[in-house]
């Protein structure tokens, strides 16, 4: 095993690069009104997975399964489950409660990192992270807030987990830092695929999630490797010098910068909440970049 040495400011620019990535998720999902959330999942998850595996190939060529074999079992399994369940709790949350439910509960994720942290990476929360974590939630909750609901008690319940997982999935990345997790990603992908393949049964489709045109099954390839697959490799490559709270919180900018691509392509202009809820996050994440190493700064000033 080779660790890997990485500045803080390299890893900062790499989340902020997978967070464009996956903002790109409602343009696509757009230009395929008919496909449900199974079929969506199921060839994003499987198209992620060839764009992981032709890269592992590329850059280890036969030693690629090798790759797979030197992440401990916990976290290849770990990494693949949080990954391919939590997608899918995401897509079936969108089939219960409305998008902006969905999108505040999911901005709940930089909680459970800052109360897991100190247990599963020994990463104990700052008091700006704390204050960070909680603008974002409020941030989230401004930009969504016209389309909030009570929802029915499942659909809440699976929406819980989507943060949780995604949590974990941070944690996991975090904790295993010293190993190349691209392989546990690629695992993942591909359990989604058969995952959410089978459970389209349970939608009505005669083939399953697997029943997609192939006009969509392009498209789902594109959004593979640009939505998911390019971005996840970013995101695990900031999981080596970002810790876990701030991955999370630089992801939560997801939420300010989706609704901006709906208006720079076809001019739907975001209402006035989603520029101060927006504000309102940027200001947490930089809470979040610069806040730790400002105090940092200072207690050496103070030492010296």
């Amino acid at each position: 095993m080779q660790k890997l040495e990485q500045s803080y400011g390299t890893g900062v620019l790499f989340v902020l690069l997978a967070t464009l990535g996956w903002s790109l998720s409602g343009v696509f999902v757009r230009l395929m009104p008919g496909l449900d959330g199974w079929q969506l999942n199921c060839w994003r998850g499987f198209w992620t997975g060839v764009a992981l595996l032709i890269y592992l190939i590329s850059v280890y060529g036969r030693d690629t399964f090798r790759k797979f074999a030197e992440v401990p079992k916990i976290a290849l399994l770990s990494s693949a489950l949080f990954f391919s369940v939590g997608s899918t709790l995401y897509v079936s949350s969108l089939t219960m409660v409305s998008t902006a439910t969905v999108s505040v509960i999911g901005a709940t994720s930089p909680l459970f990192i800052g109360l897991l942290g100190p247990l599963v990476t020994g990463e104990k929360a700052g008091v700006e992270s704390w204050v960070a974590a909680g603008l974002a939630v409020l941030g989230v909750g401004i930009i969504a807030g016209d389309g909030l609901e009570a929802g029915e008690w499942l659909g809440l319940l699976m929406c819980l987990g989507v943060p949780m997982l995604f949590a974990g999935q941070t944690l996991a990345l975090r904790k295993y830092r010293d190993f190349d997790m691209v392989p546990a990603i690629c695992f993942g992908g591909f359990l989604t695929f058969l995952f959410a393949g089978f459970m389209g049964f349970s939608a009505g489709h005669p083939g399953g999630g697997f029943d997609v045109g192939g006009r969509e099954v392009a498209l789902l390839a594109a959004m593979g490797l640009l939505q998911l697959a390019i971005p996840l490799m970013f995101y695990i490559r900031g999981a080596v010098s970002v810790p876990a709270i701030t991955l999370c919180l630089i992801a939560m900018l997801d939420a300010v910068i989706n609704p901006l691509w709906p208006w720079l392509i076809v001019g739907e202009t975001p209402n006035q909440a989603a520029f101060v809820g927006g504000s309102i996050v940027i200001g947490a994440v930089l809470i979040s970049i610069f806040g730790r190493q400002i105090f940092l700064i200072r207690s050496r000033a103070a030492e010296g």
